[in-house]
């Protein structure tokens, strides 16, 4: 049977701008047939791989990147002992095709994808030993933890895809969302009067409910280890997910906030409480307190109409939820399973 860690956190942002459209403005979405600000998937999980936590807790990050030659610096750097030529022929041969760029004359690849300086040393050390430099695409190399949770498709090498361990939802207000404009102004110190320049942006705050959803087997087989040694990583980003947000326009919005109520649960399926603020949550002082009751009470009801096998471990710091269906503890390092 498979076996699902769902994360859902409830955390509340004042004034903030973390996550902007193709037009500069605050990405929102209509749920409930109301308007909602909006914390895309791929920003969260940007975040989270750059975060402090998260890579304290892994031996090596990818790094996602199509320029050619900036990769190759940082590999020469990385391994000063080892021939440049081979190290330049092993990146034409791991990667998609390399074309120049004729305005400055570096080399990019054909697309964005996921290096590891430990696996580009790997596939030298393969190569010294007498792989052939165009048989290293048709080898598969155990990915990252990051590689693990979020997929790679390659389509250059159709051995090396990764299917996504973890699927992660747009994060949404629980409730209506205000959104609103700022106007700023540069002032030029040698000016007698004025500004130098005036614009804008939007803004918005509010509860954003997020969620993901871990496929712990898929994650084990992905890193080709067992189930309980993928632990840690689970717990990490159980941690990421009521820590880390993402840096946009926070040196001037400062929304450094943590989650004030932190769920796990162990279930045999995936499982979104998104639908607990379907009607949106009344946008008042208990804004927190009450999306937190219509996470807990939707999380009874569904669990008990569906007859589902699912536990659940929850951090509150409200001291507001109640539920006799839910594990609640002190401390997040005791949100595990």
């Amino acid at each position: 049977m498979t076996t699902f860690i769902n994360i859902h956190t409830l955390i509340s942002h004042p004034s903030s701008m973390m996550n902007r459209d193709d037009s500069g403005m605050q990405k929102t979405a209509v749920f409930g047939g109301s308007v909602r600000s909006r914390i895309s998937s791929q920003c969260l999980k940007r975040a989270i791989r750059q975060s402090d936590i998260y890579s304290e807790a892994v031996a090596e990050k990818s790094i996602r990147t199509n320029k050619f030659d900036e990769l190759l610096a940082l590999c020469k750097e990385a391994m000063p002992e080892t021939d440049v030529k081979l190290i330049e022929d092993v990146l034409l041969n791991m990667g998609s095709k390399v074309t120049k760029d004729k305005k400055t004359g570096l080399r990019n690849f054909d697309a964005v994808q996921p290096f590891v300086i430990g696996a580009i040393r790997e596939a030298i050390n393969m190569v010294n030993e007498g792989t052939k430099l165009k048989d290293l695409k048709k080898i598969v190399q155990i990915p990252t933890s990051d590689v693990a949770l979020s997929g790679r498709m390659d389509a250059s090498c159709p051995q090396r895809n990764v299917e996504a361990s973890m699927s992660v939802a747009h994060s949404l207000t629980t409730h209506s969302a205000d959104i609103e404009v700022d106007w700023f102004t540069a002032c030029d110190d040698l000016a007698e009067q004025g500004s130098g320049h005036i614009g804008t942006m939007e803004f918005s705050s509010g509860v954003f409910y997020r969620y993901a959803s871990i496929n712990v087997n898929l994650l084990a087989k992905n890193v080709k280890s067992t189930v309980s040694e993928v632990t840690p990583i689970i717990n990490t980003m159980i941690r990421c997910f009521a820590q880390v947000s993402p840096s946009a326009k926070q040196k001037v919005f400062a929304a450094y906030n943590q989650a004030d109520f932190v769920m796990a649960t162990h279930s045999n399926q995936p499982i979104s409480l998104a639908n607990a603020f379907r009607k949106p949550i009344e946008n008042n002082g208990d804004v927190m307190e009450n999306s937190i009751a219509a996470l807990v009470k939707h999380y009874e009801r569904l669990t008990n109409a569906y007859e589902l096998d699912s536990q659940a471990i929850a951090l509150d710091l409200t001291d507001s939820a109640q539920s006799k269906q839910i594990n609640l503890v002190n401390k997040i390092s005791e949100i595990r399973f």
